[in-house]
């Protein structure tokens, strides 16, 4: 409640001193602000009040259950314009990591003794100022996690260049046949 956004302020104007003197056939200037969150909080708990049934045993319940789903529609909502996601979406999103990781068969950790070393090194330190002493080890599990990846990536390319390859001469052997036919 400490933002701006959540103040529920009214201005009241009050007539002028003068308006008293004022004939009774012009009308007079009163007017209530109130901002548009103040409208909107109005219209929102005027909606949830019309549907509760004011025959149970516990309205208030009620009320208060319906207004945290709201709540939380809106928080959906809110998380749905601010990060794009839906569930739908964030499905998809899965379904294709999944298929795109169906056929790797390294099951093994990468860098699993340096890893090792790692806990070892945290474990045997005996103040967060010791843990400075498994800077080396960091350094050496980075350098293999990068060169892992590296290998990775240069495997992955040669496989991409002999698949290439092999299609080049599917097509240069389809386009051979075709022009025979075409003879």
């Amino acid at each position: 409640m400490g933002n701006s956004e959540s103040v529920r302020a009214t201005h009241f104007q009050r007539p002028d001193a003068t308006a008293d003197t004022m004939e009774d056939d012009q009308p007079q200037d009163h007017h209530i602000s109130i901002s548009n969150k103040m409208v909107e909080r109005l219209v929102e708990d005027a909606t949830l009040t019309a549907g509760i049934d004011t025959g149970a045993s516990n309205p208030r319940g009620d009320f208060k259950e319906k207004m945290f789903i709201e709540k939380l529609k809106a928080l959906d909502e809110n998380h749905t314009e601010r990060f794009g996601l839906t569930v739908g979406e964030l499905n998809a999103i899965l379904k294709r990591v999944e298929k795109r990781t169906a056929n790797m068969v390294d099951d093994e950790p990468v860098c699993a003794g340096i890893q090792r070393q790692i806990i070892e090194c945290y474990d045997g330190a005996t103040s967060p100022a010791a843990g400075i002493q498994c800077w080396d080890t960091i350094g050496a599990f980075t350098e293999c996690v990068q060169a892992a990846g590296a290998r990775r990536l240069q495997a992955r390319n040669e496989r991409d260049a002999l698949e290439l390859e092999r299609r080049t001469r599917h097509v240069a052997h389809a386009r051979e046949h075709a022009l025979k036919d075409l003879s």
